[in-house]
């Protein structure tokens, strides 16, 4: 068989090539576009297939040394989450937010329990029960890549690829479900929103400033540095496995509600570009180096266990969420962005709204308060609760190795 490694920097060129034709796929394939699905997700997956089948046939064995620049990504990215965290901009969503938040951690717990009640009867690894629940379905490929690692360590056999592999279904059901669930309680409870058109195009543009741009790329990595201290430190915590990534998203959330106390300015749009930027790039080294054919003799108990996680989201957010966030249309619209943000990811969640905002009406506090608000309990409850409670979790199980 032949054998080819790529080092830090081709490993680090390849990786750049499968988001940027990642992109150019999705942007030719309008299916990709429907579902909401990330152009490095495609690619990587294709990437990832392909060169399983060749490893499995003895064909070509390759290797990427993409391990220290894939964890510093992921770091700065958790990090420029952390950064939203903004105390004051949270307080402005009033008593909805408390709703929000409580049926957002709600769905984190149910979906856990769920998939691990699911998969020990299946004969799976109880933590395959978490990533094959909230970790991946709400947290998405990224935080998938991040914590299914640790699993793995602690016993769960290729948590990595049914993580992905769940979280990639999960962009395509979000998208075929959060619609008719909110259309169904609008036309059972008679409920219409503004007479508004959507604006699409008004976001404002901001330019480009090197500047202000380097001031906010060094304030990200100023708080990874911080946070890799507290990182250090929680990991005297006894029977806790508190990953490094979670350390730099606390440093940023300090460190963002320290400026808003001394009214410093933060600049999010450029703080979410290089987020974004790290976040491409680190999946491109995640999804071009798991091997998806690993999990073929797992597919039986994943499909029972996915499609078990659909039935539920779509239940809690019929029943739960829609009461939580007020019973009114409002709560119509962020049912449909829940559902999007349950079993997909941000763009899920933006799409179902404006489908279903586009046929209703308009929905203030769904367009603007919710999709933020959502994400950052999303964002900042789901991977510290995946992380903490894996150990624990095997413990209980009597699986630790």
């Amino acid at each position: 068989m032949l054998e080819i490694s790529f080092d830090v920097m081709q490993s680090a060129a390849i990786a750049a090539l499968v988001a940027m034709v990642g992109r150019a796929i999705v942007k030719r394939v309008r299916l990709f576009q429907t579902y909401c699905v990330p152009g490095v997700v495609v690619a990587g997956l294709m990437v990832s297939f392909v060169l399983g089948i060749l490893r499995g046939a003895d064909i070509l064995a390759v290797e990427f040394d993409v391990a220290i620049l894939k964890e510093w990504f992921m770091d700065i990215f958790f990090t420029g989450v952390g950064l939203t965290a903004s105390w004051k901009l949270i307080k402005q969503g009033g008593k909805v937010c408390i709703g929000i938040a409580v049926t957002t951690i709600g769905l984190i717990l149910g979906q856990d329990i769920l998939g691990v009640a699911l998969t020990v009867p299946l004969g799976l690894h109880p933590l395959q029960g978490i990533g094959l629940g909230s970790l991946s379905l709400m947290g998405g490929v990224g935080t998938s890549s991040a914590i299914a690692p640790s699993y793995e360590a602690l016993g769960a056999e290729n948590a990595v690829e049914l993580a992905v592999l769940c979280a990639t279904f999960g962009m395509v059901f979000a998208s075929l479900c959060g619609g008719p669930v909110a259309r169904m309680l609008i036309k059972r409870h008679n409920l219409r929103g503004e007479e508004r058109a959507l604006e699409a195009g008004s976001q404002e543009v901001t330019a480009l400033d090197n500047k202000k741009l380097l001031a906010s790329v060094c304030l990200i990595i100023v708080s990874a540095g911080l946070g890799s201290y507290i990182a250090i430190l929680a990991g005297y915590v006894p029977m806790i496995e508190f990953p490094y990534f979670i350390g730099c998203m606390i440093g940023g959330i300090i460190v963002r509600n320290i400026l808003d106390a001394v009214h410093v300015e933060v600049r999010a749009q450029e703080l979410d570009a290089f987020g974004d930027i790290c976040l491409e790039i680190f999946l491109g080294m995640t999804m071009m180096t798991i091997d998806v054919t690993k999990v073929a003799d797992a597919i039986g108990p994943f499909v029972v266990i996915f499609a078990a996680q659909v039935v539920f989201t779509c239940l809690w957010c019929y029943f739960v969420t829609f009461r939580a966030c007020g019973s009114n249309y409002d709560a119509a619209v962020i049912v449909a962005g829940h559902i999007g943000m349950g079993l997909g990811n941000g763009p899920n969640t933006m799409a179902n709204e404006k489908a279903v905002m586009a046929e209703h009406g308009f929905s203030k506090v769904g367009w603007v308060v919710y999709p933020p608000f959502g994400l950052l309990v999303l964002d900042i409850f789901n991977p510290i609760f995946c992380s903490v409670i894996g150990r624990p979790l095997t413990a209980l199980f009597g699986l630790l190795p």
